[in-house]
């Protein structure tokens, strides 16, 4: 009897024992798991900034892509080569509360849809009227001259001019366009070719003012 309560009392001490490092193992195992869901919330948050810091580079260089454009459509500009002698002075052109740059940054979001298009200003020549004047900005795109139909609105180079100028298609003549100015009332005395086509007009975006050029060049105009 004696050695049995002994017995009892040894295995009594040796649970007691035993206890603290089952609960050491525990804590260990709770802290572990700790570790491992903090470590995985801190590489989410790693993810989560680098993803912001790609949005953000994203943006950056897309701003610079539409300043980069605001910058050379200012030097973009097109003729609507005007027939003084005849031209209808009455007629006038759409307008819209856009200021100059808010329409050239929708114009260059426009431009983006189209492969290979480019954008143009015009000047104050009034050929064009009543479809566009210089408070227009012109959406460009490559057609094809084979493609080109009558009623289109095309730039070409002018070899008086040295310049665009841009008028709609009237007749075609063999391999090449006779086009004229929508307020001219006589056909220009270009043909358009092969060799001087440049782009055909695929949209058109009407700002409130004119550029700075168009500006420049009314006052020129005015002043002679």
């Amino acid at each position: 009897m004696q050695f049995r309560g002994l017995s009892l009392v040894f295995a009594s001490v040796l649970g007691s024992a035993m206890l603290p490092g089952t609960l050491v193992s525990a804590a260990a195992e709770a802290t572990n798991s700790e570790l491992e869901s903090l470590r995985a919330e801190v590489a989410a948050l790693h993810a989560n900034v680098a993803e912001r810091d790609a949005r953000i580079h994203q943006l950056e260089s897309r701003n610079t892509e539409l300043e980069l454009d605001l910058t050379s459509v200012q030097g973009a500009v097109a003729l609507a080569a005007g027939d003084t002698s005849t031209r209808h002075t009455q007629s006038c052109a759409p307008s819209s509360n856009l200021e100059w740059a808010n329409a050239l940054r929708v114009a260059t979001a426009a431009r983006f849809m189209v492969q290979g298009s480019s954008m143009l200003t015009v000047m104050p020549t009034g050929s064009m009227k009543p479809v566009f004047d210089e408070r227009a900005i012109l959406l460009m795109e490559p057609a094809k001259f084979d493609d080109l139909k009558i009623g289109d609105i095309v730039t070409y180079k002018h070899p008086r001019y040295g310049m665009p100028v841009v008028h709609r298609i009237q007749e075609k003549r063999g391999d090449k366009f006779w086009a004229k100015g929508d307020n001219n009332g006589r056909m220009d005395e270009v043909y358009i070719t092969r060799q001087n086509y440049e782009a055909r007009v695929f949209g058109i975006i009407y700002a409130r003012e004119a550029s700075e050029q168009a500006q420049k060049f009314g006052r020129t105009l005015a002043a002679k």
